[in-house]
């Protein structure tokens, strides 16, 4: 019975961090700086709901954890094995950072631990599934626009630029194909092959993207519908 769930996430060892990894030092660095650019704020958001806020400025906490855990070598290899979504890996991460954090100011401020049964610092929020949900949403979106731009660039790159414009006229402020025709001066059916084009390299972007997260090409889909859900 076990043996579905351990085929869960082994891909990741083949995806893109899972690639990287073998790089040596700079294919960590290209890891680390994804993870900066793409959770740094679903990061902080999850903080500042959380009652660990009063522990400092949500910036310089988020970014001393992520310099702190992005440099130890096991950190990725650990959530390769634990079966999490890389989000909500580092969310876990953080929150034993926090409580670190928290140890030593206490420790600073009254020179020992209370006995009073608060070793652990402050509690979470009532509900951690409305942490997750933040989360999740604040991700979703940050996703989404990185998506656009690697979409973007990819079209730019082949002299697509007009099939971009284009798709985000249609797609985005909810132009008919009719006045997009008139916009960008091609026939109308000609407005639905160049959207579907630049449609095309947007779901590879964002394929990729969650790639990044840990998604196999099987969950894709899936993982698609969640993203719709918590953004909506």
């Amino acid at each position: 019975m076990d043996e579905p769930r351990r085929q869960h996430f082994p891909p990741t060892l083949n995806t893109w961090i899972g690639e990287r990894l073998v790089g040596g030092t700079m294919g960590r660095g290209e890891i680390n700086r994804h993870v900066m650019e793409a959770y740094e704020e679903p990061l902080r958001i999850y903080f500042l709901g959380s009652s660990w806020r009063t522990l400092g400025e949500p910036e310089e906490i988020v970014n001393g954890f992520l310099a702190d855990r992005l440099d130890r070598a096991e950190f990725f290899t650990k959530w390769q094995a634990s079966g999490k979504r890389l989000r909500h890996w580092l969310i876990n991460a953080l929150h034993f950072y926090l409580k670190e954090q928290w140890r030593k100011e206490h420790r600073h401020n009254a020179g020992r631990l209370d006995s009073g049964g608060d070793e652990d610092g402050p509690r979470e929020i009532a509900d951690p599934g409305i942490e997750d949900r933040v989360v999740d949403r604040t991700w979703a979106r940050a996703l989404v626009a990185a998506a656009c731009r690697d979409a973007q660039t990819s079209c730019q790159a082949d002299g697509l630029d007009d099939h971009w414009q284009l798709f985000i006229r249609h797609h985005l402020d909810g132009l008919p194909y009719r006045d997009c025709a008139a916009e960008f001066e091609v026939d109308p059916k000609r407005c639905a092959v160049m959207a579907r084009t630049a449609a095309g390299r947007f779901r590879e972007a964002l394929q990729e993207r969650l790639r990044q997260d840990g998604v196999s090409d099987a969950e894709f889909d899936e993982e698609l519908m969640h993203l719709q859900e918590v953004i909506a």
